[in-house]
C-alpha cells in the first residue's frame, strides 16, 4: 500500500530509516484481554494488538446489549484577538448569561436525558444536580475571565486547576462520566452563544473553545507523565513533536474527510457548519493526544479505558458513522507519516494500529 493508494500527497522522506506499513492490510488473530505493557518485539506487538480488538468486541457488544443491569455493578488561544471589541455590550452579555447559567444547565441535561435514553442506567448514576454545578462553575469562572479582559490564553491559568479536579472526579468513577459531563458542558456552551448577539459570538467562542479543550483533553496527565520521563526518552521527544503539531494535522484530515464527504450530516450537523468543524477538529486533536497518554506510559490503558468508550457511547448517537472514524484514523496516521521524524512515528505505530483496529468492522457496527 502506497501513500497514492490513499489519495494522500508523496512525501518524500529524507532519511534512510526505512518504516514499513506493511500492518494496513493486515487482520489480526482473535485473542483475550489486557495487555499493561507494550512488547518490544513484532510477535508480542501483534498479539497485544489482537487481545486490544478481543476487548473491543466485548466492551462494544456490552455497552449495546438490550440488558444493561451489570453496568450498574463495572462501571486555539488567537494572539490577535482584540478583547476589547464589542465592548459596549460586555456588561449586559456578562449579567444576561451569569443570570441563565443555571437554565442552561437544566435544558443541556434535558438534552442529554433525550440522547441517552437508550442509557437510562448509566444516567441514574450521576446525580444530575452535581454535573449541572461543576459543569455551570467552569462557565461562571470563564465568564468572569471575558468580562475582566482576560486573554482566552489565560483560561489554563484561572480555571486549569478548577478543570483538572473536576475531569480527575468523574474520571476516577468511569470513563463514561466524562463522556456526559463532556456532553453536558458542549451543550450548555451552545445554549449559551444562542444567547449572545451574532457579532460578539466570535469573540465568546473562543472563551469557550479553549476551556472545553482543557476539559476534553487529559493535558495534566501527560504533562504529569512527561516529567517522569528523562530528556532523552524517545516517548517524551516524540510527544513533543507530535503536541506542537496536534492542530495543523487535524485541520488537513478536517479538510481530507470533508472532500471524502461532501454531504455528510451528524446530528449537529452538516461537516461544514462552523460549531461542526470546531468539534471535529478537537476530536481529531483529541485521538492523537491519546496516542500521546499511550505512548508516555507505553499502554493502551488511556484508549480502552477511555477515549474507546467515550466514542462507543456518544458516536452512535450523535449519528457519527463508523466508516467516517475509520478514514480519519487511516488520513491521521498518514499524516503522522509525514509529519513526523521517521523515529518519532516509529513510536506511536503501534498505538495507532491498535486503535485503527479496535475501530474496525470487525468490532464497531
Amino acid at each position: 500500500m502506497t501513500p497514492e493508494d490513499q489519495g494522500l500527497p508523496v512525501h518524500d522522506r529524507t532519511d534512510n530509516t526505512s518504516v514499513s506499513l506493511s500492518f494496513l492490510d493486515q487482520t489480526p488473530a482473535s485473542g483475550s484481554i489486557i495487555s499493561e505493557k507494550l512488547p518490544d518485539n513484532n510477535s508480542s506487538s501483534q498479539i497485544m494488538i489482537s487481545m486490544a480488538v478481543e476487548w473491543a468486541k466485548q466492551y462494544y457488544s456490552t455497552i449495546w446489549t438490550t440488558n444493561q443491569d451489570h453496568l450498574y455493578q463495572e462501571l486555539e488561544a488567537n494572539t490577535e484577538l482584540d478583547i476589547t471589541e464589542f465592548d459596549q455590550q460586555r456588561s449586559r452579555i456578562v449579567s444576561q448569561l451569569l443570570q441563565m447559567l443555571n437554565i442552561a444547565g437544566e435544558i443541556a441535561w434535558n438534552k442529554i436525558e433525550a440522547l441517552l435514553g437508550s442509557h437510562q442506567v448509566i444516567l441514574n448514576l450521576i446525580k444530575k444536580t452535581e454535573i449541572i454545578q461543576d459543569t455551570c462553575h467552569l462557565y461562571r469562572k470563564t465568564i468572569e475571565a471575558y468580562a475582566q479582559y482576560e486573554h482566552p490564553s489565560r483560561l489554563s491559568v484561572l480555571v486549569g486547576r478548577d478543570i483538572i479536579v473536576i475531569r480527575r472526579k468523574y474520571s476516577s468513577v468511569n470513563a463514561l462520566f466524562i463522556a456526559i459531563l463532556a456532553t453536558e458542558f458542549n451543550y450548555v456552551g451552545k445554549i449559551l452563544l444562542d444567547w449572545i448577539p451574532l457579532k460578539s459570538q466570535s469573540v465568546f467562542l473562543l472563551y469557550f473553545k479553549a476551556l472545553e479543550d482543557y476539559l476534553h483533553a487529559p493535558l495534566a496527565e501527560i504533562y504529569a507523565l512527561a516529567a517522569t520521563h528523562p530528556p532523552d526518552s524517545e516517548a517524551l521527544i516524540a510527544v513533543q513533536q507530535l503536541l506542537s503539531q496536534t492542530t495543523t494535522i487535524a485541520q488537513t484530515v478536517y479538510q481530507r474527510i470533508c472532500q471524502s464527504y461532501p454531504d455528510y450530516c451528524s446530528m449537529s450537523g452538516n461537516l461544514r457548519n462552523t460549531m461542526v468543524h470546531y468539534s471535529s477538529v478537537r476530536d481529531i486533536e483529541l485521538f492523537q493526544i491519546y496516542l500521546c497518554l499511550c505512548a508516555l506510559e507505553s499502554s493502551l490503558r488511556p484508549i480502552q479505558e477511555e477515549l474507546f468508550p467515550i466514542c462507543v457511547i456518544l458516536y452512535p448517537q450523535l449519528n457519527v458513522s463508523w466508516k467516517l472514524v475509520q478514514d480519519m484514523l487511516s488520513h491521521i496516521l498518514w499524516q503522522l507519516y509525514y509529519n513526523l521524524s521517521s523515529e518519532n512515528f516509529r513510536v506511536f505505530l503501534p498505538y495507532i494500529h491498535a486503535l485503527t483496529e479496535m475501530f474496525s468492522d470487525q468490532v464497531v457496527y
